[in-house]
C-alpha cells in the first residue's frame, strides 16, 4: 500500500501533462477549423450603378420609297447617307436593257428622295404607322401589335416595290419604353436613358397602364433608331454612387449597430459604418480604407480572433 501512495503523484503529474497537451491540441485544432470557416473580401474602389435594361420601340417621321417601274437598281451614296429632297437616292436600269443603254424619253430611270433626310436601304412597312402621332393619340397595345417585316431589295425589284425610306433626322425621335412599374412617374418628368454609346435625357409625354410603360421623346434624332425600331435600351433611374464597396454579406449587427468584421494586424475587429449606397450584391462605405480585408462570413464570436487571410 505504501508504495501505492508514493505511484499517486507520478499518476496525478503524467494525468495533468495529458490534459494539458490534449487541450492544447483540441484548442489549435478548434482555432484552426474557425479560421478555415472565415472568408474575407478585400474591400475595392467601384461605382454602384442603378441600371435596368428596358425593352424600346421607335418612332420618326418616315416615309417608305418605291420603284416607280421594274427593272435592276442601283442605289445612289451609302446606306443611311443624307439627302435633300428631290436628289437622286437610286437609278433604274429598265429590265432587258443592256448597261449603259439610254432609255426613250417618258421612261424614269431615277428615284428622287420626297423629303429631305437619311435614306435607307430597308424597310419594316411600319413607317407609316409607327409615328410620333400614332404614339401619342393611338391605343397603344393595338399599335405595338403590328408586326415589323423587315426587308432588303434585291438587285433587281418591280414597279411599286418598296426599295427603302427617307427619315428625317432633323426632328426629335420618340419610343414607347415598357416598363415593370410607372409609380411615381409623371407627364413631363425626365428619364436618363442609354442608348448604344449615347447617355440622354428624355422628357415623359404619355404614360400607359396596358401596355404598362411611357412615351418619352428624345432631344434629337436617335442614331440606329430608324435601322433597328424596337431594341433595348439601359433606364439609369437612380444616381450612380463612386467610393469602396464590398459584398453585401458583410454586413452584420452587433447590439443596434450596423456594421462590418475587418482583419487588421492579424486581428478582426468589428467596425461600425455607414453604408452610402447599395445594389442586389455589394454596399459602398463610407471612409473605408480601399483595400483592407473584411469578413464576408460575419458571425458572433469573431471580435478579437487572431486569424490569416490566405483564403482570400
Amino acid at each position: 500500500m505504501e508504495w501505492m501512495r508514493k505511484k499517486i503523484p507520478i499518476y496525478c503529474f503524467w494525468a495533468l501533462v495529458f490534459i494539458v497537451l490534449s487541450g492544447g491540441i483540441l484548442w489549435s485544432y478548434r482555432a484552426s477549423l474557425t479560421n478555415r470557416s472565415i472568408k474575407f473580401a478585400v474591400a475595392q474602389t467601384g461605382t454602384i450603378n442603378h441600371e435596368r435594361r428596358v425593352a424600346a420601340t421607335f418612332a420618326n417621321e418616315e416615309i417608305a420609297i418605291t420603284a416607280p417601274q421594274s427593272g435592276k437598281i442601283q442605289f445612289v451614296g451609302e446606306d443611311g447617307q443624307r439627302f435633300r429632297r428631290g436628289e437622286v437616292v437610286a437609278t433604274l436600269q429598265p429590265e432587258g436593257a443592256a448597261p449603259g443603254t439610254k432609255l426613250t424619253s417618258g421612261q424614269n430611270q431615277t428615284i428622287l428622295a420626297t423629303m429631305g433626310g437619311l435614306f435607307f436601304y430597308q424597310s419594316d412597312g411600319l413607317e407609316s404607322i409607327m409615328t410620333s402621332e400614332n404614339l401619342n393619340s393611338m391605343d397603344l397595345a393595338k399599335l405595338l401589335a403590328q408586326t415589323a417585316n423587315v426587308k432588303k431589295v434585291g438587285a433587281t425589284v418591280q414597279a411599286g416595290e418598296v426599295v427603302g425610306k427617307m427619315v428625317n433626322n432633323l426632328i426629335p425621335t420618340q419610343a414607347f419604353i415598357e416598363l415593370e412599374s410607372i409609380d411615381g412617374l409623371t407627364i413631363g418628368k425626365t428619364l436618363r436613358l442609354i442608348v448604344g454609346n449615347q447617355t440622354l435625357n428624355v422628357k415623359i409625354l404619355r404614360k400607359s397602364e396596358q401596355p404598362k410603360g411611357v412615351v418619352i421623346q428624345f432631344p434629337h434624332y436617335v442614331d440606329g433608331s430608324a435601322a433597328q425600331r424596337r431594341q433595348d435600351v439601359t433606364w439609369v433611374y437612380l444616381p450612380s454612387t463612386s467610393g469602396v464597396l464590398v459584398p453585401k454579406s458583410a454586413l452584420c449587427t452587433q447590439g443596434e449597430e450596423l456594421g462590418i468584421f475587418l482583419w487588421s494586424e492579424g486581428v478582426i475587429h468589428f467596425k461600425k459604418v455607414k453604408v452610402l449606397d447599395q445594389d442586389d450584391s455589394q454596399v459602398c462605405i463610407e471612409n473605408l480604407p480601399s483595400g483592407i480585408p473584411v469578413v464576408i462570413t460575419p458571425r458572433d464570436g469573431l471580435e478579437g480572433l487572431v486569424a490569416n487571410v490566405k483564403n482570400i
